[in-house]
């Protein structure tokens, strides 16, 4: 095999996750181990991607920086694991290194597949859609197994009690979720590429499949990366029409059915498993704004100990809102915050590792994260390891988007917006739930759209 069907297996690998997740959940019930098949699988996939690093660093002044870097991630977190030893009682090394793990793989993975699309690109291979190709293919496969799941009563449930909701058959629906999310765009793009008439609209087909998986998910980020999708396409081909100009029957198609999708969900809203949900989180403060309460509807009088009074509707307070949207999150964080800035000053430069001091944290309690990606990040490197996870992922997400802003007028396509909103949804189910930069079968999928975006317009120099 040469080395060209080397890297473009590196690149094809995307569109075996969602096979490589089934396969994890097999395992998990087959087999009670926390060292499953993905991880088996991924972790050989992320030594590949370092062995290919090393390689081209022998002629290419990049991969050497990418190596150097990398070298220097792995000091910072002997740093952390020396300092965390003398600090944290008990300690337990096991589960700190699969933390550390999960971490750097988004890392090890965005160098690497920048360094192999280089490689590809400059062997005329197309990048881009072949990219955009395996994300189609993942979406599909993630969809038939959630319609098949559904079908055959063999989904699994996403909530242990009070809410409903389904992963079919992938064992973490935080997980799945960020996931579909993230490529659901791909699958826009891709019916929005394929149509050129509203009255075939067959290429959205893939689109609705994903989304009804998404649906059946019962969870925010499924509705909401389902919401921000549409309205991206819609929007994004009312600026083609009348302020871009390009009056061609794709942008007028896509307008029309993005419409019409976006209608159909704001109407089956209150049928989806997240209105229910969202009712069942309110009733755990308490509130209920039913029909059925036993109770005077608003501007009604009733009678108290002091005559009549108008009875009150109830009042959702800004700590219920944040409880809903970060599902309790804000309460670890708040913890950790705590626990982060009363630590030595050592733990503070280098972080407190996987999930805090444990003990002080949640006394006598399995200890557990924030969720939340870049507070996980920061408490868990300090303000060091921080800044240096953060650098490349700021320096090429922010190089990219200045490169976008200045290419605006060519760049305002289908390609590039719907990839955009794919890589910020990744961003935004980071801060806000989680499971994206901590989660490798998540990461691969953000990696991959900013080393190929990175890659496909020259912002590493084919040469250096």
């Amino acid at each position: 095999m040469n080395y060209k069907k080397i890297l473009m297996l590196l690149v094809a690998f995307i569109a075996l996750q969602p096979v490589i997740d089934v396969l994890t959940t097999a395992s998990i019930f087959v087999v009670d181990t926390s060292i499953t098949v993905g991880v088996l699988i991924r972790a050989a996939y992320m030594v590949a991607l370092l062995l290919v690093l090393l390689w081209a660093s022998k002629k290419s002044k990049i991969s050497r920086i990418f190596t150097i870097y990398l070298v220097g991630l792995a000091v910072l977190l002997a740093a952390n694991v020396l300092v965390n030893l003398q600090v944290k009682d008990p300690y337990y090394l096991f589960q700190e290194l699969k933390f550390f793990n999960k971490v750097i793989y988004f890392h090890i993975v965005l160098l690497g597949l920048m360094i192999v699309y280089r490689e590809l690109k400059a062997r005329d291979y197309d990048i881009s859609g072949k990219t955009t190709k395996f994300f189609w293919l993942s979406g599909m496969v993630i969809g038939i197994v959630f319609v098949v799941a559904q079908i055959t009563g063999t989904s699994l449930s996403n909530y242990s009690h009070t809410k409903v909701g389904f992963t079919g058959w992938f064992y973490a629906g935080n997980e799945i979720g960020a996931i579909m999310a993230i490529v659901l765009p791909i699958m826009a793009l891709y019916g929005a590429e394929k149509t050129n008439s509203w009255k075939k609209p067959w290429a959205w087909i893939p689109f609705v499949l994903l989304s009804l998986g998404m649906l059946a998910l019962g969870t925010k980020v499924g509705y909401g990366g389902i919401l921000i999708v549409l309205l991206s396409v819609l929007i994004g081909s009312l600026i083609m029409l009348f302020f871009m100009k390009k009056k061609t029957a794709n942008v007028k198609s896509n307008l029309l059915i993005s419409a019409v999708l976006t209608v159909v969900l704001v109407v089956v809203t209150p049928f989806t498993p997240v209105f229910g949900n969202m009712f069942a989180h309110l009733e755990s403060f308490g509130l209920n704004f039913g029909e059925a309460v036993e109770r005077p509807g608003e501007g009604e009088l009733v009678e108290g100990d002091e005559g009549f009074e108008e009875q009150e509707e109830p009042v959702i307070t800004n700590d219920q809102v944040q409880n809903l949207i970060f599902s309790s999150r804000e309460k670890y964080k708040e913890v950790m915050k705590d626990d982060f800035y009363s630590s030595p000053i050592s733990q503070q430069l280098f972080g407190m590792g996987f999930a805090g001091n444990y003990e002080p944290q949640l006394p006598g309690k399995t200890p557990k994260m924030i969720e939340m990606d870049f507070h996980d990040w920061f408490y868990s490197f300090g303000f060091i390891g921080f800044i240096y996870l953060m650098a490349p992922f700021v320096y090429f997400a922010g190089k990219y988007l200045l490169h976008f802003i200045r290419n605006l007028k060519t760049h305002f396509t289908y390609f590039y917006v719907l990839y955009g909103v794919g890589f910020l949804l990744g961003i935004g189910i980071a801060y806000t739930a989680g499971h994206v930069l901590t989660a490798p079968a998540v990461s691969i999928y953000l990696a991959a759209i900013l080393a190929m975006l990175v890659v496909k317009e020259n912002l590493i120099k084919s040469k250096s």
